[in-house]
């Protein structure tokens, strides 16, 4: 199991001048990532038990996953029951990692690392029935990787977008809804899905739900033109001029070059009779 730590990592902890962490000591959490370090750890927490009267206090031994996301911070989740990180992360710093937590090796080996990798496998097979016209095999990848976990963003997008390539807006907005809710859609990872998204949603005409989808990737990502394009192209569509206009203009202030706004600029004076 390779230790990837590197030197700023090792340096002495914050508080009381304490010696910095061995590479023994560290080895005991760290195994490679393509992204960074990444384990499991756990730590013994009390827990309540019960309501009323009969509620109870016991002490219980929490399961987290660690990934790092700089030289000495790392996001810190809970497990759910399928021993899949959930939630919104909290960053600790690896001192406190190493100095509050329990190194859990073989929990991360036999049970983390599998669920993570038979999650990421399912979604990929959904990516690929959605892409070869095989919606039905699609969508049930793409559940099965929700019953493993009901909040990951890649495995929304793709449902969402099966059903709107395949005409079942319906269900699609169910997708839609619960997907612009949740803290994971605003992480710049999911970048790369976000216009194909919102041009499908463009294209079965539901303008409203494009309109509110591109404007929360804009929350993310306030600086991409071809988001503020696609915003246009949509308002447009609908027949919200002012909207379309203000979003192509901010497009051609990010890229002045960007040809496809430039003809839709002018569109849009055309219907304003401009």
């Amino acid at each position: 199991m390779e230790n990837i730590c590197s030197a700023p990592q090792l340096r002495e902890a914050e508080a009381g001048g304490q010696e910095a962490y061995t590479l023994e000591q560290l080895s005991q959490y760290c195994t490679a990532a393509d992204l960074g370090l990444e384990c499991a750890c756990s730590k013994r927490q009390e827990i309540k038990i019960g309501t009323g009267t009969t509620s109870r206090k016991e002490e219980s031994t929490v399961y987290y996953y660690a990934r790092q996301v700089d030289d000495d911070v790392l996001a810190l989740q809970t497990l759910n029951d399928h021993w899949l990180p959930v939630g919104k992360p909290q960053e600790i710093t690896l001192a406190e990692l190493v100095t509050q937590y329990q190194p859990e090796v073989d929990v991360f080996l036999k049970k983390i690392r599998p669920a993570m990798v038979e999650l990421r496998k399912t979604i990929a097979r959904g990516d690929r029935h959605r892409k070869n016209g095989q919606p039905y095999s699609a969508e049930l990848e793409y559940n099965r990787a929700l019953a493993m976990d009901e909040d990951n963003v890649r495995a929304l997008f793709g449902l969402g977008l099966t059903y709107l390539q395949y005409g079942q807006p319906e269900k699609a907005q169910t997708v839609f809804e619960h997907l612009v809710s949740l803290d994971g859609f605003m992480d710049p990872a999911h970048k790369h899905l976000f216009n194909e998204f919102g041009i499908a949603l463009r294209k079965q005409k539901l303008y409203d739900e494009a309109e509110r989808y591109y404007t929360r990737a804009l929350e993310i990502c306030p600086d991409d033109e071809n988001l503020y394009f696609n915003l246009g192209r949509a308002m447009y569509e609908a027949g919200k001029l002012e909207h379309a206009a203000n979003a192509v203009r901010i497009c051609l202030s990010l890229n002045p070059r960007h040809q496809e706004a430039a003809k839709l600029a002018r569109a849009v004076a055309r219907a304003q009779g401009t």
